[in-house]
């Protein structure tokens, strides 16, 4: 029990450590996982030991080298950014929105991957490497709508469902129905509510053996959004399954097919 424990605390250590607070002391980490200082610098040095934080002067603490290596050997898999990396700037070429490639970590989005519009004006997006909310984005309901249904009741059991702006969604009930029309039609969209004034949609990306693996996004200030919702979503769901045969085709494999890869019903709402 302990070492499961132990285990468990990994995540929010290295959680931790970002670009813009890239190191950690020993009372820190401590004080920010709720740990006592003993077991806060035993975690630390386990990891030190794994490679995964590097302890530099002064007991301070970074990200090591190992993580590198363990970048390299999940680029050895499947590199699902490289295999989308074209055809994401291929979007942005045509329709001059910034576009996403995002995947799911511990029930939050990540964003792997991010080329911005080309327009005057234009949304600024996530930055790459960025952990959001999936609740209130178009690439989180796409990747919650593929989770197991154990899995999504799971997910909705341990948070409570963050309001970001009066159009967020915050009721688990209304969040499930949201999810089962992403299901039926194969495209979500965010209708401001992560950042109001921003719209987006995503559609999912799947492997060779058809499951859901990242997700496919275009965030467009919403001027431009609603006269163009039916066109950027044929395009951005066209792009979501180019990526999907690029990595089928990386594997040698033919894409399975699923009933998600229909064209989106035109001009529904799947957030609200």
């Amino acid at each position: 029990m302990a070492t499961l424990q132990t285990v468990q605390k990994i995540g929010p250590v290295l959680d931790l450590f970002t670009a813009t607070r890239p190191e950690w002391g020993v009372s820190e980490v401590a004080a920010a996982i709720e740990v006592p200082r003993s077991s806060a610098h035993a975690l630390l040095s386990s990891l030190v030991d794994t490679g995964l934080l590097q302890c530099r002067t002064r007991g301070r603490y970074r990200i090591g080298w190992r993580v590198i290596e363990l970048g390299e050997t999940l680029r050895g898999t499947v590199d699902v950014r490289s295999c989308a990396a074209p055809v994401i700037e291929n979007l942005v070429e045509r329709y001059g929105e910034t576009s996403h490639l995002a995947v799911m970590e511990r029930w939050h989005v990540l964003y792997v991957d991010k080329v911005v519009g080309t327009h005057n004006i234009t949304v600024q997006g996530a930055r790459v490497g960025a952990r959001l909310d999936a609740h209130c984005t178009a690439v989180g309901k796409v990747l919650l709508a593929a989770l197991e249904e154990g899995e999504l009741r799971r997910y909705l059991a341990g948070r409570a469902l963050r309001r970001h702006t009066p159009s967020t969604i915050t009721n688990s009930g209304a969040l499930l129905d949201a999810l089962s029309v992403v299901r039926s039609s194969g495209c979500a969209y965010d209708l401001g509510e992560a950042v109001s004034e921003i719209h987006c949609v995503a559609a999912p990306v799947r492997d060779d053996m058809g499951s859901v693996v990242a997700a496919v996004s275009m965030s467009v200030p919403v001027t431009r959004f609603v006269p163009r919702k039916a066109e950027l979503t044929r395009a951005l769901t066209a792009a979501a399954r180019d990526v999907t045969h690029a990595i089928a085709a990386s594997t040698h494999a033919t894409p399975q097919l699923t009933r998600d890869h229909r064209e989106p019903a035109r001009g529904r709402s799947l957030a609200s």
